[in-house]
């Protein structure tokens, strides 16, 4: 499990972030000579998990920290900070530390009295209960136990950890009474989602005279809160009740929660419409309801940024949305909206994101170039119906998702002229006409093209950022051009099914970032090994160069230099569909034997030394596993979020 995006306050983030930050600040300031006696626990705590286990698909992040902790070096404690004057241990960050074992009521771990901040998260404990000697560590300020398989109820003994301000549980088995933690008068953040809680949703908690941040998201919770006083007097602006059994009689007594900002309510699986803004929520700016029956109003929030209304039945635009005019983020996908969208929609002063994918709508209200003046900077128009000339789009747009539609004509020329546009993605349209070289020369970051009627060449290509190029499925003729080797950051280049009549592109292997090629169903031949010419590709990871014409003998140690390339090839698939297609070419891993005979594969082959399966890459899964546009999917998702990961976070709600 990954960590989430949350859309948190700006205080309670801001609190949060800073006081994390504060201890790194002050061990930067000094450094301190640590007690022996902390030295012997870190030492014994390290030696309770002699075995290190990294999931880096559930963590990406992991560090083995322990591993190098010596008696000897005070500054090989990764995640340790020392107090400045007493040398004892007040914070261990062990986040994604590959720790593999059980961590036992008798732990070195509980002799850290001194303890503030602890953070054990996305390790792998092995049936791991909620101790209650934690309850010993009485000085903890943070603990955050988050995706550790912690399961079983909460103790009461946790109520003794009276200067908890943050304690973070999410993504694990734990349920039962959250009465414990009602004690815990000084808590600021509270994170518990992902759980199996049941039962009430506790005004208690609601109500806690310090609460900023409260997720009880994606539990087991019902409502009776119209029974119980919520105080208007909480303090709280964040409250992420999605995915419980809610109905819609929740609303009123939150209502009472007079500072609260940030509400989801999203899937409560409730057949009672909730009507959202019948109550007060004058200060909300983020609210969730997706996955639920609605009510539309005809007034909102006035400080209302946020908006969410995914998958709620929607059969027209909500009236009221055109009068909130501090509106960021709007998302109305996955619904029943049809017809023209309302050319309103498009002069909202603040709007910032729009997503309407997913819904029956077929073109836009007013001129082609209604889009040219709005202030969007993310717009998602995938799965539609939308047909005729893409319309002209806004300067400022960083991300245009236009897939699964019915657009015609050629690609716009104006479309070059973004000059901040990251993400351009047309696949599975109607377009026709050549590639505009501009296009391909422009600030664009990936471009998927892919399923369409495009025509003509690949144009030449200059230096520019394109990480990733999808063209695949359209009629492209010619050759690869040499130019791609000026992509330095080109990670994804796709040109299946095309008419590209070529030979091998052994000069790829000059782009540095290149993870996945696939160029399957064109024309491609001649051969795909000279002893001339040794071929290696750094960082690539998945190839398809299957229904080819390709020649050729292939020698054992063929993949040898390929580092991040390891592979497996099933003894039931002697033939691996990632290089399957091409009659002449012949050699292992392919059935075709170079001699023009069946012969059988050699016992060496068949006894290949066996790797582990976090390292070997099931060649059958890899080029039948991937569908159109999933690969580039990945790719846009894992660069995008490093070049803009608040943009990301607020199109994709992670």
């Amino acid at each position: 499990m990954v960590k989430r995006c949350f859309h948190v306050s700006s205080i309670s983030s801001f609190f949060f972030c800073l006081y994390v930050s504060s201890f790194f600040v002050n061990s930067l300031v000094s450094l301190p000579s640590p007690r022996p006696d902390q030295i012997e626990i870190l030492m014994a705590f390290k030696n309770e998990f002699p075995i290190l286990k990294c999931d880096f698909r559930k963590w990406p992040d992991s560090e083995q920290k322990t591993k190098y902790w010596t008696s000897k070096d005070v500054n090989s404690f990764d995640g340790v900070k020392f107090d400045n004057k007493t040398g004892v241990v007040t914070m261990l960050d062990l986040e994604g530390a590959c720790l593999s074992g059980s961590l036992s009521a008798n732990s070195s771990l509980f002799g850290l009295h001194h303890l503030r901040f602890l953070d054990l998260s996305f390790n792998y404990f092995d049936s791991f209960s909620f101790l209650p000697e934690l309850a010993k560590l009485t000085n903890l300020e943070l603990l955050d136990l988050s995706g550790t398989g912690l399961a079983g109820e909460i103790p009461s003994s946790v109520s003794s950890l009276n200067r908890l301000k943050n304690l973070v549980l999410y993504g694990n088995k734990l349920m039962g009474s959250l009465s414990p933690l009602f004690n815990l008068s000084k808590l600021i953040y509270l994170d518990l989602s992902d759980n199996l809680f049941s039962g009430n949703v506790p005004c208690s908690l609601l109500t806690m005279p310090f609460m900023l941040y409260l997720d009880l998201s994606q539990n087991q919770l019902i409502d009776s809160l119209e029974t119980m006083n919520c105080s208007s007097s909480s303090k709280l602006e964040t409250l992420s009740l999605g995915y419980n059994r809610l109905s819609g009689g929740i609303l009123e007594p939150l209502s009472k929660l007079t500072n609260l900002k940030h509400l989801s309510l999203s899937f409560q699986n409730t057949t009672h419409p909730i009507n959202f803004l019948s109550f007060g929520f004058k200060s909300l700016e983020f609210l969730d309801l997706s996955g639920n029956t609605i009510s539309m109003p005809n007034t909102g929030s006035p400080n209302l940024e946020d908006l969410y209304l995914d998958n709620c039945g929607i059969k027209e635009f909500p009236p009221f949305v055109k009068n909130l005019q501090n509106l960021d983020t709007l998302h109305i996908a996955y619904n029943r909206l049809k017809g023209e969208v309302p050319k309103w929609l498009w002069s909202m002063p603040s709007l910032d994101a729009l997503s309407l994918s997913h819904n029956s709508l077929d073109s836009f209200e007013g001129s082609p170039k209604i889009l040219l003046n709005s202030s969007l900077r993310e717009l998602d128009l995938r799965s539609n119906a939308f047909r005729g000339s893409l319309p002209v789009i806004s300067p400022r747009m960083d991300l245009m998702f236009a897939s699964n539609n019915s657009f015609t004509g050629d690609i716009p020329l104006s479309l070059c002229n973004q000059s901040d546009l990251l993400i351009l993605d047309l696949a599975h349209n109607h377009f026709s006409g050549s590639i505009p070289p501009c296009l391909i020369n422009s600030s664009v970051v990936y471009l998927d093209l892919g399923n369409n009627n495009l025509t003509g060449r690949l144009p030449d290509i200059n230096d520019c950022p394109l990480g990733g190029l999808d063209v695949s499925h359209n009629q492209i003729t010619g050759k690869l051009p040499r130019s791609l080797t000026n992509l330095k950051n080109l990670e994804v280049l796709n040109v299946e099914g095309n008419r590209i009549a070529d030979t091998f592109p052994f000069w790829l292997k000059e782009l540095p970032e290149l993870q996945v090629l696939v160029l399957r169903s064109n024309m491609f031949h001649g051969p795909i090994y000279s002893p001339q010419y040794p071929l290696s590709f750094p960082q690539l990871r998945i190839i398809d160069i299957s229904r080819n014409e390709l020649t050729g003998s292939l020698p054992r140690d063929y993949f040898s230099n390929w580092s991040k390339l390891l592979i497996s090839i099933p003894q039931e698939e002697r033939e691996p569909t990632y290089m399957g297609g091409n009659l002449n070419l012949c050699g292992l891993p392919l059935e075709q034997s170079c001699l023009r005979d069946k012969v059988p594969s050699t016992p060496e082959a068949q006894e290949a030394e066996p790797l582990k399966k976090e390292q070997v890459l099931n060649w059958k899964a890899a080029a039948m596993g991937y569908g159109p546009g999933v690969l580039f999917g990945l790719a846009i998702g894992q660069v995008f979020y490093s070049y803009k990961p608040v943009l990301f976070c607020k199109l994709f709600r992670l």
